[in-house]
């Protein structure tokens, strides 16, 4: 669209903020009656059972909750919410059509590796596990990514700074939230903290893996965003959390799941007519991964230091496979501003 030109990447030609739309093609008479059939009675239908099955589970979770906060022992307290939020994430994934998440362990390194190498890779492979206090990263590109999260780490998710790199915890229901919501620009002093600290606290509370979406925004997924450069400061690293990298896809031939505009009602409504919905995950190689211990801060004096922030970008450049634009998460603010100014001061909901 012309009039959102302004936010087209000039170096790639791409638009990472609209919604996608599917390849337009030919259809037979009997393949576009059965699409009237799905689009005006099927899936309408479906998508009301689905939607009440999810405000069930939104209920439960609220229950589960109220009682979890009764408990009297932490380590109980922090099992028993664990064990209901990745529950039922799971369920809602499971409802919303995707009956199967194909996840995919991706080596980037090229050529062919001693029969050593791979017994240490398939070692190494059994033993990677995501602990508390870890740090995902990944890019963003719809609030099913954080549903993902939740069924299979129940991590804690920040919002950063875009000027100090400094963050905060926020709920997984604001981060569901978070899609086509302008972010703030910057933090309140009192409430951005180091990412250091935020690590630590996981990993002395056991709360799970901290979750790092460097673009601090969603995209539609078209291509990635500007990185913020979250590990320059001394202060954002923690030798002790282990960095893992993955990246997520929507391969889709109706509606897209991928969500960064608009009204979250009526995507969440869309995405429950359709019978199914993929999604893809490819997850880096552990001992592929760039470690904080090799970076300027703690790496050897005779070792090469590395750019954590240069590294990580690279690692998920190859990784999703998707281009770079120059576009920035203040981009995305001027955008969403923009665009709910043309559709007459509509702000999300939900």
């Amino acid at each position: 669209m012309e009039k959102f030109s302004k936010w087209r990447d000039s170096g790639t030609g791409i638009q990472p903020f609209l919604q996608p739309v599917p390849t337009r093609t030919q259809r037979g008479l009997v393949l576009s009656a059965f699409g009237l059939v799905k689009d005006y009675i099927v899936g309408p239908l479906l998508a009301g059972i689905r939607l009440t099955a999810l405000a069930t589970i939104t209920v439960v979770d609220c229950a589960t909750n109220a009682l979890g906060s009764l408990l009297v022992i932490p380590s109980v307290k922090r099992a028993w919410s664990r064990c209901t939020r990745s529950l039922l994430a799971a369920l809602a994934l499971f409802i919303l059509g995707f009956h199967w998440i194909d996840t995919k362990t991706v080596g980037l390194q090229k050529g062919r590796r001693t029969s050593k190498e791979v017994r240490q890779r398939g070692q190494k492979k059994r033993q990677r596990n995501v602990r508390s206090g870890d740090i995902i990263i990944a890019n963003h590109i719809s609030y099913i990514d954080i549903l993902y999260l939740v069924a299979r780490y129940n991590p804690v998710f920040i919002e950063i700074d875009n000027a100090t790199t400094y963050a905060r915890p926020v709920s997984m229901w604001s981060a569901l939230r978070s899609p086509a919501r302008q972010t703030p620009a910057l933090l309140q002093a009192k409430d951005a903290r180091p990412l250091k600290a935020i690590t630590e606290e996981a990993r002395i509370g056991c709360l799970g893996p901290v979750v790092v979406f460097p673009e601090n925004a969603t995209s539609n997924g078209r291509a990635l965003l500007q990185f913020l450069s979250v590990f320059e400061e001394v202060e954002n690293q923690d030798e002790k959390s282990t960095i893992h990298i993955m990246a997520f896809k929507y391969p889709f031939q109706s509606f897209s799941p991928t969500f960064s505009v608009g009204n979250q009602l009526t995507h969440l409504f869309r995405l429950g007519c359709q019978m199914y919905n993929s999604l893809v995950i490819r997850v880096l190689e552990q001992d592929e991964a760039p470690r904080i211990a090799d970076s300027a801060m703690f790496c050897d004096e005779d070792a090469e230091p590395v750019d954590l922030d240069e590294a990580v970008k690279a690692k998920l450049l190859q990784l999703s496979r998707l281009r770079m634009t120059k576009l920035t998460a203040m981009d995305k603010r001027d955008f969403l501003a923009f665009y709910y100014l043309r559709s007459k001061g509509y702000r999300p909901t939900i």
